[in-house]
């Protein structure tokens, strides 16, 4: 009774969801393909986001709108497609293109592609006392789950499966065959060269070329002469010099007040000035959840004001609050306006309008992309673009991505 129960409250909310998306698929599919400008993109845009509409279908509550809650929702998986590389972003039509409405076949088609996803029946999961056990029960979900496969879905699944076993058999076989030729006792003739001392004995110790410890310390001196600061380095290890200067406010006593709140709870006077930079640098990136925002503006103090207010934003954001913790620390930082290249080294290439930092360090210039190496959520932060710089191992990749 229990499963039935189950059975029936989920197909319930599935049929539910089926309706809202019957009556709104149009609407979302012409906002999506008003990004997209490609039909094939539209398409995996729009199934992905109503899968994720199902999933988080409890947020709705709180949304002010149906439509304002899909289109928050459309951007939300917009933006995970194209940092997963799963989109086209080949523009095919134009704004006047787009389409009022899915024809019938293709609503029809999303439907099924979009149910074989939702459609993970919990109450297949419960065993029946005294009737069930592992087997029925994963046997029972195969069963249920081919019914929505094509059958070359289910020729794909069958050849990966075979796969797998075979590349276990193998390995089971190699492993097997080295080990009953290890067993053997046998030395092969490489092995022999290494294990005869004479080869070693050959070698003329006098004939190295000494280096003393005094040429060694010379030639680092010479090479790290002026550095004050070891920017550019990953490992932040701490230094007793920090080449801050005057902190730089804005003219907001309010704003320049939270800036200093937040430089006392993350940054110390016994902080390198790499140290110091990637505390700012991880602060901006775990405290700003990407937004993707109307208004425009480039003004310094509407967008740490939208900051503060919402904790939302996108690259103007990142980069703004990271130029005013910067210069309310004392560094020489601004923000820059370029492009983003996406999918460079491909066919697919695009760019799209961002904001960086540039800051003088040391009298070398560093660059900062917080916005690209933080997740949307705010929960983890790269070091892919964090001081890269003309000579270290980042330029390479800095010079591909921004322009």
């Amino acid at each position: 009774m229990a499963r039935l129960a189950n059975r029936k409250k989920y197909q319930k909310k599935r049929e539910t969801f089926m309706q809202f998306y019957n009556r709104t698929c149009d609407r979302v599919f012409a906002y999506i393909f008003e990004r997209c400008l490609n039909h094939g993109d539209s398409m995996t845009v729009c199934r992905e986001a109503f899968i994720d509409m199902y999933f988080d279908i409890s947020d709705l509550r709180k949304a002010p709108s149906v439509e304002y809650w899909q289109r928050k929702e459309v951007d939300k998986t917009l933006r995970y497609l194209v940092r997963k590389d799963r989109l086209s972003m080949i523009h095919e039509k134009t704004l006047s293109d787009i389409p009022d409405s899915l024809t019938a076949d293709e609503k029809e088609e999303l439907w099924r592609r979009i149910n074989r996803t939702i459609d993970i029946d919990p109450w297949r999961l419960v065993p029946v006392p005294g009737k069930s056990s592992v087997f029925t029960v994963l046997a029972d979900q195969a069963a249920s789950d081919m019914s929505y496969m094509s059958l070359f879905d289910i020729a794909k699944a069958v050849g990966i499966v075979l796969l797998v076993i075979a590349l276990i058999g193998g390995g089971a076989f190699g492993a097997y065959y080295l080990l009953s030729r290890g067993s053997s006792g046998g030395v092969e003739a490489m092995e022999e060269i290494f294990l005869d001392e004479r080869s070693y004995n050959a070698y003329n110790e006098e004939s190295r070329v000494q280096v003393t410890d005094e040429e060694i310390n010379r030639l680092i001196k010479d090479a790290f002469d002026g550095l004050e600061d070891e920017g550019g380095l990953t490992t932040h290890s701490a230094t007793a010099h920090n080449s801050s200067k005057e902190p730089v406010y804005t003219e907001d006593d309010a704003i320049n007040d939270r800036l200093k709140v937040i430089l006392e709870d993350i940054i110390n006077d016994d902080m390198s000035d790499s140290e110091r930079l990637w505390a700012i640098y991880y602060y901006v990136g775990t405290n700003i959840r990407y937004e993707n925002v109307p208004d425009r503006s480039e003004e310094q103090l509407t967008l740490l004001r939208y900051f503060f207010k919402n904790g939302t934003g996108d690259s103007r954001h990142y980069s703004m609050l990271f130029k005013s913790l910067c210069n309310a620390a004392g560094y020489d930082c601004e923000m820059i306006k370029g492009r983003f290249v996406l999918n460079g080294d491909t066919e697919f290439r695009r760019d799209i309008l961002h904001y960086w930092n540039r800051m003088r360090l040391n009298g070398m210039y560093y660059y900062y992309d917080c916005e690209a190496d933080a997740d949307e959520f705010g929960t983890q932060v790269r070091e892919y673009y964090f001081m890269a710089t003309d000579g270290n191992i980042k330029w390479s990749v800095w010079n591909r991505d921004h322009q």
